[in-house]
């Protein structure tokens, strides 16, 4: 069984952030469902926590609560997708379709980065992993197809729009991460005076320190708020790390928090002179290619469908992995067998004719293969199967 439980933009920040699961915990929390499934991926960002499962049978969402010890008070504002509507939901999520700025590519990393994470700490999970893999292929070629890459959207760019129009020029960045990066990356060739870079020093943030010196250069919170316009938030941390004491009074800032949990304390919002925008207003702003993008998007919906039937074929055909796996072992035990009526034949030209009738062997298992596939797609995969075992396993 196939499915997955999820909340997402749809449901505001306030009450999403309480289900965010940071690097740390995510993997803890991993390690605890593996208790109820065979198979566990936790996808989770700004925008969404969701987890993915495959097991024998579905697993109650109570105890899936339970075992994360989230409050049950809020569990009909998940949402429940099984099978091919779940196999349907992440191949639209990674293609951009539930994203709040619809078509934004960051999605991609993160699926392959939740993917990642599951296979370091959880073990394997060979359907969960297959059901990722395809989706980024699928997400590959829909890009491509769809030709997004005309019409580019990111947060980066939406409030670098805003800056511009605001006649910002100086900006601190808190949180130096993936979102840190991003905004590095985007700001290097913009016209903004300088770019003040709060949180751990590491390789990927370096490079733009080196590169652009006049431009970005790490600082104490205090002083990048101090002389900043724009402060933008995108930590990691589980509580706010921006608070009404950091700000100097009667200051004029304008503040993106784009963390979820959020990154700003809630005093700060208050504040007459600071304007504070979360994650969820970000997508307001998004609206001059928006349209643009979602007509490309829906032209190529049936590249999702493709890959989509292209999965299910491949769960449905893994129903006959122990016969194959069968096949294999007994045709490897037959070969050797033969191999021991040679004569007058040493041990390296026995291993060359074992090898060789191994694989002769596997070649007649290859084309068995082939027509179980061309069966199971036609309806009578049972049949061929049965076949199958009374010529190659008995």
């Amino acid at each position: 069984m196939l499915w997955v439980i999820g909340i997402n933009h749809k449901v505001e920040v306030d009450i999403r952030q309480k289900f965010s699961l940071t690097k740390t915990k995510l993997q803890e929390k991993l390690i605890s469902l593996k208790k109820l499934a065979n198979e566990v991926i936790i996808l989770s960002t700004c925008n969404r926590t969701e987890i993915y499962f495959f097991s024998e049978e579905y697993v109650d969402i109570e105890k899936i609560f339970t075992e994360l010890d989230w409050d049950k008070r809020y569990m009909h504002l998940f949402y429940i997708y099984k099978d091919k509507n779940c196999i349907k939901h992440l191949f639209e999520v990674v293609c951009g379709f539930d994203s709040l700025l619809i078509g934004e590519e960051q999605i991609v990393a993160q699926v392959k980065e939740a993917k990642e994470i599951a296979k370091q700490v959880g073990g394997k999970n060979p359907v969960l992993e297959r059901l990722f893999e395809v989706a980024l292929k699928c997400s590959k070629e829909f890009r491509t197809k769809s030709r997004l890459n005309e019409h580019p959207i990111t947060i980066a760019s939406v409030v670098g729009k805003v800056l511009k129009e605001s006649n910002i020029r100086k900006i601190a960045i808190i949180g130096l991460g993936n979102i840190g990066f991003l905004f590095c990356n985007y700001f290097k060739n913009s016209d903004v005076d300088k770019v003040f870079l709060i949180g751990r020093k590491n390789e990927r943030i370096d490079q733009f320190v080196k590169l652009y010196p006049e431009k970005f250069e790490y600082s104490d919170k205090k002083d990048a708020i101090s002389e900043a316009q724009c402060l933008i938030c995108s930590t990691s941390a589980p509580h706010a790390v921006v608070h009404k004491d950091d700000i100097p009074e009667g200051k004029n800032l304008l503040i993106f928090d784009l963390a979820v949990p959020r990154d700003v304390d809630i005093e700060v919002y208050k504040l007459p002179n600071v304007k504070v925008i979360d994650i969820d207003q970000i997508h307001k702003m998004d609206a001059i290619s928006r349209e643009i993008r979602i007509s490309k998007m829906q032209e190529n919906y049936n590249i999702i469908e493709k890959y989509i039937d292209e999965f299910i074929e491949w769960l449905g055909f893994r129903q006959y992995r122990n016969l194959i796996m069968e096949m294999k072992r007994h045709a490897e035990q037959l070969c050797k067998a033969q191999v021991k009526y040679l004569k007058n034949v040493d041990s390296r030209e026995r291993e060359k004719v074992e090898r060789l009738l191994i694989r002769m062997a596997n070649l007649y298992i290859d084309r068995a293969i082939d027509v179980l596939r061309e069966a199971h797609k036609e309806g009578s995969g049972e049949i061929c199967s049965n076949l199958i075992k009374r010529i190659f396993l008995k």
